[in-house]
């Protein structure tokens, strides 16, 4: 085989220690592989003692990167964690995708995750999709790639860190439709049990070995998202949020009374904003936030029908009488620490309009008011967008952005809030 595999513990616990250096007895070493190593970690906090879990899951992965792209000097590297299983076809499909990283530089990692990938309604083992939204677990990148990022890789929430426009400079990755990796892990630095059991034990997960998977063309960046855009462009718009206690049963009937007999035959698009994102995909049984999609489109298919998810806002196949817009003179203010945008707005003579806050939740627009020393950071909160003044936060001098809606009225003694105003009426 031309794979080298490498365990990298994180500290010495003998337990740990002893079941991984038995990997050499359960065949991950040579023949099979081109060999096998263990390896630990020191345990140093960077950033304090009673730094959380994640903060060494990040400091663990720079360490073993590093060893596997400086010391190894590998062209690739396949991460995976201790709490997956794998598809047959797990290493064939890394191997098939890996010359698309290097033919399409708009392309910065592969994955056998699929975010969108729940056993409801991904079917399709050959389906691959192109998406924005780092997946991670269980995720392929270049050596080119770390030479850019290694430098710069934080020292906690690494994940949400890829997932920074400003990291990924609008790069996506390739994911399948069904998963060929299943997460065991019910809990841990990153996962709560209540998530675990209502969306990671019910994702897909592949059992066949497949050993091809046909004419990858269409992942190519123009024409993937061409089709997209021809796809989003024709859909019939799907008035779901007419019927908000009945959504997928309205579906049929709708498609039924709107199209006829050629229901099934085209695509709809379900038109969303983060405000109602949630409601939308808990009836298609989705995670409660957009994940997997390319360019804010996700496509899924439900009982047969191919189903558009485009946030209104911000993506960029709707046609321009279906965008949302910011409101008329939408004017982003710099609170004073400490200050609600109520009062910031008012100051300036204007109101706070809380739907225009997604226009300003990112860290190119908060790059333009503030310093983002530290550089910026995606979190909760009902005060971001926002910049960190407290040096007694650990995100001290970062701009922040999140995935929730914040409000007009929320205010932090540690931050200066970014608002969106607009002229009262």
């Amino acid at each position: 085989s031309d794979i080298s595999v490498y365990v990298s513990q994180d500290g010495f616990d003998e337990d740990v220690a002893r079941v991984a250096s038995e990997g050499q007895l359960r065949g991950l070493g040579k023949p099979q592989t081109r060999g096998y190593e263990h390896w630990q970690r020191e345990r140093i906090p960077q950033l304090g003692q009673d730094q959380p879990g994640h903060a060494w899951l990040a400091q663990h992965y720079k360490w073993a990167i590093d060893k596997i792209f400086i010391d190894r000097a590998h062209s690739h590297i396949i991460i995976v964690e201790d709490d997956m299983l794998f598809s047959p076809d797990f290493l064939v499909f890394f191997k098939q995708t890996a010359h698309l990283l290097v033919r399409d530089e708009s392309l910065w990692c592969i994955s056998t995750w699929n975010d969108n990938g729940l056993a409801s309604h991904a079917r399709d083992p050959l389906r691959l999709f192109r998406t924005s939204y780092f997946p991670g677990l269980g995720w392929m990148m270049r050596r080119e790639l770390w030479n850019e990022i290694g430098s710069i890789w934080p020292k906690e929430h690494w994940d949400h860190w890829m997932r920074l426009n400003t990291t990924s400079k609008g790069r996506e990755c390739i994911v399948p439709e069904v998963n060929r990796n299943f997460n065991i892990g019910r809990t841990g630095a990153n996962m709560r049990r209540d998530t675990y059991e209502r969306y990671l034990k019910r994702m897909s997960f592949n059992t066949l070995d497949i050993n091809h998977y046909g004419n990858l063309a269409y992942l190519d960046r123009d024409v993937y998202r061409q089709r997209l855009q021809r796809l989003t462009q024709s859909a019939a718009v799907w008035p779901w949020h007419q019927h908000q206690h009945s959504i997928i049963s309205s579906l049929h009937h709708w498609l039924k009374t709107e199209k006829g007999d050629d229901a099934g035959e085209n695509a709809v698009l379900a038109l969303y904003r983060m405000e109602n994102y949630e409601l939308l995909a808990n009836a298609l049984d989705l995670w409660p936030y957009p994940r997997g999609h390319s360019q804010h489109a996700i496509e899924i298919s439900i009982d047969g029908v191919t189903i558009i998810l485009a946030d209104e806002r911000s993506c960029p196949y709707l046609p321009s009488h279906l965008r949302v817009r910011p409101s008329r003179g939408l004017t982003p203010v710099a609170a004073v620490r400490g200050q609600t945008c109520d009062a910031a707005c008012r100051y300036n003579h204007m109101k706070c309009h809380a739907p225009d806050f997604w226009f300003l939740n990112s860290c190119e627009v908060l790059a333009k008011f503030f310093p983002c020393e530290a550089g910026c950071a995606l979190v909760l909160g009902d005060d971001i967008p926002n910049y960190v003044v407290s040096n007694r936060m650990d995100t001290y001098q970062k701009c922040l952005v999140s995935e929730r809606q914040a409000t007009c009225a929320a205010s932090h003694r540690a931050t200066t809030r970014l608002c969106a105003c607009v002229l009262s009426t």
